[in-house]
């Protein structure tokens, strides 16, 4: 993506995390809309029951909160995309899995204008077959944020204070946050083993393990062997 100006790319920054806190608040936050839309299509489909009738307002409001917890995400998850190179695989992968929560967010806000003046906020059959939609693209928005997160390594990187801690990760700081965790290469696109699969190859795995088990050992690193240190 082109540069952006200084102001723009200060708000970008921001919505990141950076300078704030050790990991991306995108991915600390993007739970909420799911949480609230999946609670609100189970409680729709309880209050089906006429001794839970009642529950269709919680439905609603659960559904509405989502809504608004849906623009805080929304806003840092397009500052994590923006970082993202359009020549990388994870760039496409990224991009459909916006789309797909622009698409959840649209179903919800149809759930929520259908119902807002209905008594108990009651939903209908067209209701209950839109939230079965919700909840099909938000499985499948999930996925591809699992993907994004941690076979492309975008949206897991440290920063903040965090960036001072460059011993005690596996990944030099600067590599996290400007480098997939998939490292291709050309030993690895030659073979045709597990280790190739994964990106890494085997004597570069080899290597760190033997770094990781020096440090763990040495008094002056103060860790005790066993322990990560993080």
């Amino acid at each position: 993506m082109k540069p952006l100006p200084p102001a723009l790319n200060t708000v970008k920054e921001l919505l990141q995390g950076k300078g704030l806190v050790s990991h991306p608040i995108h991915v600390a936050i993007n739970h909420m809309p799911l949480g609230l839309w999946e609670g609100s299509v189970i409680f729709d489909l309880l209050s089906r029951q006429r001794k839970w009738r009642r529950l269709s307002e919680g439905g609603y409001y659960l559904n509405l909160f989502g809504i608004i917890a849906a623009v805080p995400t929304a806003a840092t998850g397009l500052a994590e995309w923006w970082d993202i190179p359009t020549d990388h695989p994870g760039w496409k992968t990224a991009t459909t899995h916006a789309v797909l929560n622009d698409i959840a967010l649209c179903l919800s806000l149809y759930n929520w204008w259908t119902r807002r003046n209905r008594r108990n906020h009651t939903p209908d059959q067209t209701n209950l077959l839109v939230s079965g939609a919700l909840v099909s693209v938000l499985g499948l928005s999930g996925y591809l944020g699992g993907v994004i997160a941690h076979e492309y390594g975008y949206g897991t990187h440290r920063q903040g204070s965090s960036i001072d801690k460059e011993h005690e990760s596996l990944v030099g700081p600067q590599a996290q946050i400007f480098q997939p965790k998939t490292v291709y290469t050309s030993a690895a696109s030659a073979d045709s083993s597990l280790d190739s699969v994964a990106g890494t190859a085997t004597d570069e795995v080899e290597d760190i393990d033997t770094a990781v088990e020096k440090a763990m050992l040495d008094p002056s690193s103060g860790r005790e062997t066993g322990g990560t240190g993080i």
